[in-house]
């Protein structure tokens, strides 16, 4: 090879490798730029608020009650009153049972027995009424919509224990009825209603852990009434977390699977670039080895063009 064909190539590989050297920078440029992308994302990452699920044992609370009588009271809450100096105003629940009359209308008939006695005889089963027995009763008097006191003829069911009350009036003027039909009676029954009220001037006792242990409460007794605590779970509380951490759980998952996908990306175009890199490191270091090869033989070149003219 001349040494102007040397001189040329040497001058062309050294362009080529000040391109490589460019497209490196370039490349590099694009790297930065992926990893300045890939630190915004993990500081969105750190500043996500991981979701903890509820801790069950926040959940419980202690359920005060006391007993008066048959009836079981509920501490809800209490207050200093503000009519009763050292005295609390105490928020109660409880439930209060109610008499209420039922009608109770069958098909049967009513038969005369001897005297006074009538034999009622429902889906087969007979009960025996005397009418020389009367009763009365508020409830009743309610049930069938009277508006004053009726007198009513009474028999026991002795399946169901209830005893079913016939109004004197109606009875009186039905009977006999030999052929099936419907029989007014009616039945008291209990109806639970769950009450809450407040109770003022009651003297409350705590114990060494600041619960209540004692009290009195003049709406129930006026003497002290000893009071139970029980650690219940809060089962609407809890419930309502849950679904709370659910949701928030849901949104925390989706926002990290969006910077994960979008970590894989840069993660593939950074190993591309990568790639791409050491493609131009392989191919400048093959340009280096070949302009040494020219530069020896260019300094050969012109030893002997020296020789010549020296």
């Amino acid at each position: 090879m001349g040494l102007a064909a040397t001189q040329a190539r040497y001058l062309g590989l050294t362009a080529r490798k000040t391109n490589i050297e460019f497209e490196g920078q370039q490349v590099n440029q694009q790297r930065m730029v992926l990893a300045n992308e890939s630190a915004g994302i993990y500081r969105e990452l750190y500043s996500l608020n991981v979701p903890t699920p509820p801790n069950v044992t926040d959940f419980y609370k202690t359920e005060y009650t006391y007993k008066g009588g048959n009836t079981t009271y509920k501490i809800n809450s209490w207050k200093n009153s503000s009519t009763s100096k050292g005295k609390y105003n105490v928020n109660v629940s409880y439930d209060k049972e109610t008499p209420v009359g039922i009608k109770s209308f069958a098909n049967g008939t009513i038969t005369a027995d001897t005297g006074t006695k009538y034999n009622i005889t429902i889906n087969s089963k007979t009960y025996s009424v005397d009418t020389s027995d009367t009763s009365t009763s508020d409830v009743i008097d309610k049930a069938r919509g009277a508006s004053s006191a009726g007198t009513y003829y009474t028999y026991t069911d002795n399946v169901g224990g209830n005893i079913y009350y016939i109004e004197k009036e109606w009875f009186d003027s039905h009977v006999p009825i030999a052929t099936e039909s419907e029989i007014q009676r009616y039945y008291e029954s209990i109806q639970t209603s769950s009450v809450t009220e407040y109770h003022d001037g009651c003297s409350l006792s705590f114990d060494s852990t600041g619960g209540i242990s004692q009290i009195t409460d003049p709406e129930v007794s006026e003497t002290s009434l000893s009071v139970s605590a029980t650690s219940t779970k809060d089962d609407v509380a809890y419930e309502k977390a849950m679904n709370e951490y659910t949701v928030k759980k849901s949104e925390y998952e989706k926002v990290l699977s969006e910077l994960n996908a979008r970590t894989e990306k840069i993660q593939s175009e950074d190993r591309s670039l990568e790639l791409k890199l050491r493609q131009l490191d392989t191919e400048q270091e093959t340009l280096s080895t070949e302009m040494e090869a020219l530069k020896s033989v260019l300094n050969k070149n012109i030893e002997k063009v020296f020789k010549v003219f020296a």
